[in-house]
């Protein structure tokens, strides 16, 4: 059988740098090479230091802040220019378990296959995962697998996105083109969920994730991008997303105003084409 080739690149802004290093220790000897794409970081300085104990790890300066999507395409592109077959996208808090490559391997051969996706360490959400699943709208894209030539075919991360949605879009471009998105059956990813916590109403079970304004600005004003791009009845969920979202935000977080007001100016900037990077 000949060999196959997997790149890995993790997308980096001001990574928290003990938390780095293990997400590239946990990556680096089940793939064939490794890249970071950094989009600005301030400590960019210390992000160097560390190559050092890296050798296999190619470090991609993108200057400032284009985005997620900007510094994905970087990946892809990567892996086009140096004939990778697959590549595998994260990001800098995401860290692997030491078989997630392998497994994957053994469905690279799936019907149709557009991305190869996994399930998330969650202690507080027992599911079934002993089933490959169609996933059509909620795959991740980090730690997922993509082979390089469905990203030759035109599949391509939207830059006008930036920070967010930018899974949700290419999901539905996957599944235009005639691409699956499955969910192998193992538990390849740690996730750090942020700022995530849990609140009761009326007995039952409400989480919030506590974004910042600018995430909050993106997330709404995506949401208007992606229902003009697409349609109301492909992305129209989004919005009702944003909604619930606007309450719980009123019910339960701190910084109401601010990111409530983050929230209508994506909104507003969605509907009339604009895009402010800062809020």
């Amino acid at each position: 059988m000949e060999k196959i080739k997997i790149l890995a690149g993790i997308v980096l802004f001001n990574p928290e740098i003990d938390r780095l290093k293990m997400n590239i220790s946990a990556i680096i000897d089940q793939v064939d090479y490794t890249i970071l794409v950094d989009n600005g970081s301030k400590n960019i300085l210390d992000i160097k230091k560390i190559m050092n104990d890296f050798p296999n790890v190619n470090l991609i300066e993108l200057g400032d802040n284009k985005g997620i999507a900007f510094a994905l395409n970087k990946i892809g592109q990567y892996a086009v220019e140096y004939e990778f077959d697959y590549f595998i996208t994260l990001d800098q808090d995401s860290v692997v378990m030491k078989n997630l490559v392998k497994e994957y391997k053994k469905y690279l051969n799936l019907p149709f296959m557009g991305q190869l996706t996994n399930y998330i360490e969650d202690r507080n959400n027992p599911i079934d995962r002993s089933k490959i699943i169609l996933k059509e709208n909620g795959a991740i894209t980090s730690s997922a697998l993509m082979p390089t030539d469905v990203y030759k075919s035109g599949i391509k991360y939207d830059d006008d996105l930036f920070i967010d949605k930018v899974d949700f879009d290419i999901n539905i471009q996957l599944k235009k083109a005639g691409f699956k998105s499955y969910q192998i059956p193992y538990v390849g990813l740690l996730h750090e969920v942020g700022n995530q916590t849990q609140h009761s109403f009326l007995g039952l079970k409400v989480m919030t994730y506590n974004h910042s304004a600018m995430r909050r600005y993106f997330i709404s004003r995506n949401s208007i991008y992606l229902i003009k791009k697409y349609g109301f009845r492909e992305a129209g969920g989004f919005l009702i997303g944003d909604v619930s979202r606007f309450i719980k935000t009123i019910l339960y977080e701190k910084d109401k105003i601010k990111k409530n007001k983050a929230s209508i100016k994506g909104l507003r900037d969605g509907i009339f084409n604009k895009n402010t990077h800062l809020v």
